[in-house]
């Protein structure tokens, strides 16, 4: 009995062996290579946040080339920061590389797609009225709509679904999307210069009287708002916090020459609104 027992507990000890040096992991991890690995990280975060700081410099002084150049180093170093990727596609834009611009917001979308500022500027690639890539109606109104169900707070979205309504000639879908502009941002110079031309259009000229004194007034200079990280994604905002690229201002420079106006508005009703209506026939004779 006595060699019985013997044995088997020598099998029990070279099964618990065997077992243990199965799931070993062997010996941990030197202190020395962690605190490398540490090092190593802190010292490429460091570094990214100094190329970033250097892309905003340029960014806010104009230097777009400098900007995307640096924006795309901060990338190499961290490639899924958000707002890289979307000042990255905004400097491309500005620089006339629409493939590049749509690819870095397409990463964005890749990364987030619930990034709402991310498909507002795709929007805003498809139907940029200026100088920038063929007008693609569809795709943008996709994009746009993608962005406003998003971010509902947000009214930048809605207000270039109406701009692209109101070009297609859709003048219901127009009205509609500006008045619900006007419902979140009652400040919007656009929204109301866009009704008054609706007015106008339609014969109501003292309506659209009252609403061009109304953008002329919302339009007078006023101090500016910096810019925010993560514009456009999660602040509850009344102005549009993404703006459409430099290049695309052909129509809201409409709008924008309102800020000039000193007096009385509405002896201009007539002029401005026949201007913006010959502008419009001649954007939609360049519809696809």
């Amino acid at each position: 009995m006595r060699r019985v027992a013997g044995f088997v507990g020598v099998v029990a000890a070279l099964f618990v062996a065997v077992t243990v040096l199965k799931h070993d992991p062997g010996p941990p991890a030197s202190p020395i290579d962690s605190l490398a690995v540490s090092v190593g990280e802190r010292d490429r975060i460091r570094q990214f946040w100094e190329v970033y700081r250097a892309a905003t410099a340029h960014r806010i002084a104009g230097r777009s080339r400098d900007a995307a150049d640096e924006y795309r180093h901060a990338l190499a170093l961290d490639p899924a920061h958000l707002d890289a990727l979307y000042y990255l596609g905004n400097m491309e834009f500005d620089l006339g590389s629409f493939a590049a611009a749509e690819r870095a917001w397409k990463q964005m979308i890749e990364i987030d797609p619930t990034s709402a500022r991310a498909h507002a500027q795709l929007g805003t690639l498809h139907f940029c009225v200026g100088d920038g890539p063929p007008l693609r109606p569809g795709l943008a109104v996709a994009e746009l709509e993608r962005a406003a169900a998003i971010n509902r707070e947000e009214t930048g979205p809605l207000l270039s679904l109406g701009e692209i309504a109101l070009v297609q000639g859709d003048l219901d879908r127009a009205h509609e999307l500006l008045d619900a502009v006007i419902g979140s941002n009652y400040s919007s110079v656009e929204a109301h210069f866009y009704l008054g031309y609706l007015a106008w259009e339609s014969g109501a000229v003292a309506e659209a009287a009252d609403l061009l004194a109304a953008a002329v007034q919302h339009a007078q200079p006023s101090a500016p708002a910096g810019d925010v990280a993560g514009e456009g994604d999660t602040r509850a905002g009344s102005a549009p916090m993404v703006r459409a690229p430099s290049r695309c201002g052909a129509m809201r420079a409409h709008a924008d020459e309102l800020a000039r106006v000193d007096g009385d508005a509405t002896q201009l009703v007539g002029p401005v609104y026949r201007a913006f209506d010959e502008w419009l026939q001649e954007v939609r004779g360049s519809l696809p």
